[in-house]
C-alpha cells in the first residue's frame, strides 16, 4: 500500500509540473474559473456484449454562481474483446461559459477504450473522436486521449481505488493540441448496482475563454 501511494503521488507531481510549465509559456492567459461537475450514467444491459448507456451532466461554474454546462445523450457500449470497448455516442450540449456567450452543439462521438492490468495497477486508455455540430461553417472535430492509472487502497474497513489521469485534446479547427486535463480521485463500488467517483481536476487551455479551470467532480454509474 505504501509503495502504491508513493508511485501515485509521484505521478501526480510530475503531471502537475508539466501542466504548470505549459501554462507559463502562454503569453496571454485566458480567464480562469472554479467549477463543480456532476455526471450520472445509467447502464442497461442489452445482451452479453452490449450495454445501453444514458448520460446526464450538469456543471456549475462562473465561480460556482450558476449552471454553465448541461448535457444529455445516449450510447451503446460494445465489448469488442477482452481489452477493448467501443462506444458510439450522441450528446446534446448547451453551454453558457460567459454571460455574453452561449453554445449549442450536437456531438457524434466514437469512443475506443483499452483497459488492461499489470499486477494491482489498472490502466485505462480512452480515445475519443468527437464531431461537434454547430452549423456547417463552425463544425469541427476534436480528438481526445485520456490515460488513467488506478490501484486498490483501503482506509480501515473502507475499500476503494485511487486513480490519477491525464487527458490531452487536439482541435481540428485550430490544427493544434489545445487543452490538457489532470485529475486525481477515488472510485468506490458501493454495490453491484452503484459505483461512484469523486475527483479533483485541473484544466489548462491557452486558447479558450475561460480556458483554465479548477473542478471538483462526481461521476455516478447506476446499473438498474
Amino acid at each position: 500500500m505504501r509503495r502504491a501511494f508513493i508511485i501515485t503521488f509521484a505521478i501526480i507531481l510530475n503531471l502537475c509540473a508539466a501542466v504548470t510549465s505549459s501554462a507559463q509559456t502562454v503569453a496571454d492567459e485566458p480567464g480562469e474559473d472554479t467549477q463543480i461537475w456532476n455526471e450520472t450514467q445509467i447502464i442497461i444491459p442489452m445482451r452479453d456484449r452490449a450495454d445501453l448507456i444514458l448520460f446526464g451532466v450538469l456543471r456549475a461554474g462562473r465561480d460556482l454562481s450558476r449552471p454553465v454546462d448541461e448535457r444529455g445523450g445516449a450510447g451503446v457500449a460494445f465489448k469488442a474483446g477482452r481489452l477493448l470497448t467501443i462506444i458510439p455516442t450522441w450528446l446534446y450540449v448547451a453551454q453558457q461559459p460567459t454571460a455574453a456567450r452561449k453554445n449549442i452543439e450536437h456531438r457524434l462521438i466514437l469512443n475506443a477504450t483499452f483497459k488492461f492490468s499489470a499486477g494491482k495497477f489498472a490502466f485505462t486508455d480512452r480515445n475519443l473522436i468527437e464531431r461537434r455540430l454547430r452549423n456547417r461553417r463552425d463544425d469541427f472535430t476534436m480528438y481526445r486521449n485520456r490515460l488513467q492509472i488506478d490501484h486498490p487502497a483501503r482506509l480501515g474497513s473502507f475499500n476503494f481505488r485511487m486513480f490519477v489521469a491525464d487527458e490531452v485534446w487536439y482541435d481540428s479547427l485550430q490544427n493544434a493540441w489545445t487543452r490538457n486535463r489532470v485529475s486525481a480521485g477515488i472510485i468506490k463500488q458501493f454495490s453491484p448496482r452503484f459505483t461512484a467517483e469523486i475527483f479533483y481536476l485541473r484544466q489548462n487551455d491557452g486558447r479558450a475563454r475561460p480556458g483554465d479551470a479548477h473542478a471538483i467532480g462526481t461521476l455516478f454509474r447506476l446499473y438498474p
